[in-house]
């Protein structure tokens, strides 16, 4: 393993993602069945997950490290498979997108 994924803060970002993503995997199929304050907070915490994934995909960009780089590459090749091209421009409107997504479905919730 590299110096980057012994870093404590990565180790701890990767436990936080993988816990948020096991939680709200499981709650997914409830979704319909839950109450509006269950369903806004099921929301909050894909809101939570969407920033630290942005967080960790901008660390991940700025390090030369080379299993770092090739996380990077994985991921970008899981983004293409939603339209996402190579650039990191790209990225930041993968995740404007979901975070309008977000939005519309908090709304929908409201109205």
């Amino acid at each position: 393993m590299s110096g980057f994924f012994q870093s404590d803060v990565v180790r701890e970002t990767i436990a936080e993602l993988t816990n948020l993503q096991t939680e709200l995997t499981m709650e997914t199929p409830y979704l319909p069945m839950m109450k509006e304050e269950q369903k806004k907070e099921h929301l909050q915490k894909l809101k939570t997950f969407l920033e630290k994934q942005k967080i960790f995909f901008f660390r991940i960009s700025l390090s030369d490290d080379k299993d770092a780089i090739e996380m990077k590459n994985r991921l970008m090749d899981a983004a293409r498979m939603f339209g996402v091209q190579d650039e990191v421009d790209s990225m930041d409107a993968f995740f404007k997108k979901l975070d309008t997504t977000i939005k519309e479905l908090e709304s929908n919730i409201e109205s």
